[in-house]
């Protein structure tokens, strides 16, 4: 059933999730990244053990247990450049349910990831995956090639009819989303009809084309129906924020816009509900983009925003998962987190993906960054049970369609290779006059802004500049900001963000300070970040005549203020019990001063009694 939607997000109700950590089989140390099969009675994951030499592909029961490894001896040199002792991961099976489309690399977020080359491949397995008696392992050939060429592709996705396979590909002139058809020639896949997904309309001096292109982008899935794709990009600097593309048309629509850091994404098999991988509620962004700017000279800052925002300390408070309508973010609203109580030591991680028939998640948790042990495990699955959702069949006519408005890759120019000053000018007034020299790999950046306004309401003036001498080394940012208007803020900015301790992660040393309105920030976020709050449960009791009693069951949750209706909530009277509509109403009869329950898994309880009188 998929969740009803409203403009403002006042009326989006709440639904119960009743989430189960999944034991680790014994002799495992972790199990990890995991996706259902088409079945929707197995799993597949990668598993970790002390008798591996790297992490293993394997399937599993609905409860993590009997793993069956899939990848166990298979010759990972077949994959041009697939490095010495290639871990697979991020397994996405095939429709067909006897395929598997793997990355092979090094472990994510270890040690030089991000400078690490990322290969893809088919495992194959004969008659199924679930009962695999002959499996073998196909490379698929990116047409970028990979590092040495000077590419890096990253974050292969499958669309849902196994045909399209779609990734990012980070170069010097940018990062592209790509999408190409999978053809299979004897021992190996090529991709066929690649097609890059950026907008890439002519810059001239449009704010509006220069904010839809400068950015950075990352192709993050297609949706359940295939029709569309998911990514992340910054329209507004520093702000990743999820947006969704149609492959038919080319209209791309926004679906968050809040100061936080937007992950991975997926949407439940009615298409009805987003689980979306967020920041939202721990405050990682703010020192960085709080004060509302375009991303004109954002692409190569952000990329070391990421490591910084995604090294090991910080991942830990970064990619909770949130379930949401497909309205997306509206005013305050956000959806529910789906586990904010992991447990002592755990953090979520991505990816999740949604059950067959739409009525679990599955996502997984890390214990911070141990690898683990057998004794305790590093890594763990999870299944998320939605009891207010009915078990849907699997949707017909989902056949991904090419995209003809998307240019071919062999003809797309990414941004950064536009070189010199350029002008360009506010929707409604004043002009930005940006100056850039170099690649991704290395150069500089810089922007002035002279009574700058897109809305006419308004107003930017001041200077922002990055200067990055190597993609490996760090990059420097200055900035004097001031806004006027109907809001009004500043940005100072003397920041460096220099490689971290592992060659991965980024580190920062400098200062920043930002104000937008009432609200200011110079410190960056915290080591550790506490849990979200769990989600309160409230009911408030009314007399509906004939004895009954109209119940409103309402909940509450981190970042949100709003009491939204609960759906499927129980309710208990007496010996009575019923459940909340799709609008938080349930009723019951009862006597005055009788005492209501209520309980929603994920949810703490609520009561109230029975008025004797009018409302309570």
């Amino acid at each position: 059933m998929a969740t009803t939607t409203d403009a403002s997000g006042k009326t989006a109700p709440y639904e119960p999730i009743a989430v189960h950590h999944l034991s680790v089989p014994a002799g495992y140390s972790g199990e990890s990244e995991p996706d259902w099969l088409p079945d929707g009675k197995h799993l597949v994951a990668v598993v970790a053990s002390p008798d591996l030499s790297a992490p293993q592909l394997a399937i599993t029961r609905l409860d993590g247990s009997h793993p069956k490894c899939v990848t166990c001896g298979l010759d990972t040199s077949v994959v041009p450049g697939a490095p010495d002792g290639a871990a697979y991961g991020k397994p996405l099976p095939f429709p067909d349910g006897k395929r598997l489309m793997v990355r092979l690399g090094l472990r994510p977020g270890g040690g030089g990831s991000a400078t690490q080359n990322f290969t893809y491949g088919v495992v194959e397995c004969k008659p199924s995956l679930a009962d695999c008696q002959e499996r073998s392992l196909a490379p698929i050939i990116m047409p970028g090639g990979g590092i040495d060429q000077g590419t890096q592709n990253r974050e292969g996705r499958l669309s849902p009819d196994g045909r399209w396979f779609g990734w990012t590909e980070f170069t010097l002139h940018g990062t592209a989303m790509s999408i190409g058809l999978l053809a299979k020639y004897g021992d190996q896949y090529d991709l066929k009809n690649v097609r890059v997904l950026n907008p890439s309309d002519p810059l001239g001096t449009n704010s509006a084309a220069w904010r839809a292109q400068s950015g950075y982008f990352e192709l993050k899935n297609f949706t359940s129906d295939g029709k569309s794709v998911l990514y992340s990009t910054t329209y507004d600097a520093d702000n990743f924020d999820t947006w969704r593309v149609d492959l038919r048309t080319g209209k791309r629509t926004r679906i968050t816009r809040g100061i936080d850091w937007e992950e991975d994404v997926s949407t439940s098999p009615d298409g009805g509900s987003y689980l979306q991988f967020s920041s939202r509620g721990f405050d990682r962004m703010p020192i960085f983009a709080l004060m509302p700017r375009p991303p004109f000279i954002d692409f190569a800052f952000f990329s070391w925003v990421g490591r910084y925002e995604l090294n090991q300390v910080n991942r830990k408070c970064l990619l909770e998962p949130w379930l949401m309508d497909t309205g997306g973010e509206r005013g305050t609203y956000f959806g529910q987190p789906v586990d904010p109580r992991p447990g002592t030591g755990w953090d979520n991680r991505t990816l999740g993906q949604w059950s067959p028939d739409g009525t679990r998640l599955l996502i997984w948790q890390a214990r911070g960054n141990d690898d683990g042990t057998p004794q305790k495990p590093g890594a763990r699955m999870v299944i998320a049970d939605l009891p207010a959702r009915k078990a849907i069949q699997k949707q017909a006519n989902n056949k991904t369609p090419v995209p003809d408005w998307a240019p071919v890759r062999d003809s797309y120019t990414g941004f950064l290779a536009n070189s010199g000053t350029f002008t360009v000018y506010g929707r409604k007034a004043g002009k930005a006059t940006v100056s850039m020299t170099g690649s991704a790999f290395a150069g500089s950046w810089s922007v002035t802004y002279d009574n700058y306004s897109d809305d006419g309401k308004s107003f930017l003036d001041g200077t922002e500049s990055t200067s990055q001498e190597s993609i490996l080394s760090g990059i420097q940012w200055n900035a004097s900001l001031t806004l006027r208007g109907k809001h009004t803020g500043y940005l100072n900015a003397n920041l460096k963000i220099s490689k971290g301790e592992n060659g991965s992660g980024g580190q920062v040393s400098g200062t920043v300070s930002q104000r937008l309105d009432k609200r200011k920030v110079s410190k960056f976020p915290s080591a550790t970040c506490k849990p979200l709050a769990r989600p309160k449960l409230r009911v408030k009791t009314r007399k509906a005549g004939g004895g009954r009693v109209r119940l409103l069951v309402t909940g509450r949750v981190t970042a949100d203020p709003v009491w939204r209706p609960v759906r499927h909530a129980t309710l208990r009277l007496g010996k009575k019990r019923t459940f909340s509509n799709s609008k938080g109403v349930a009723y019951l009869k009862g006597r005055p001063g009788q005492k209501v329950t209520v309980k929603a898994a994920g949810f703490t309880g609520a009561k109230a009694r029975v008025p004797r009188r009018g409302r309570h």
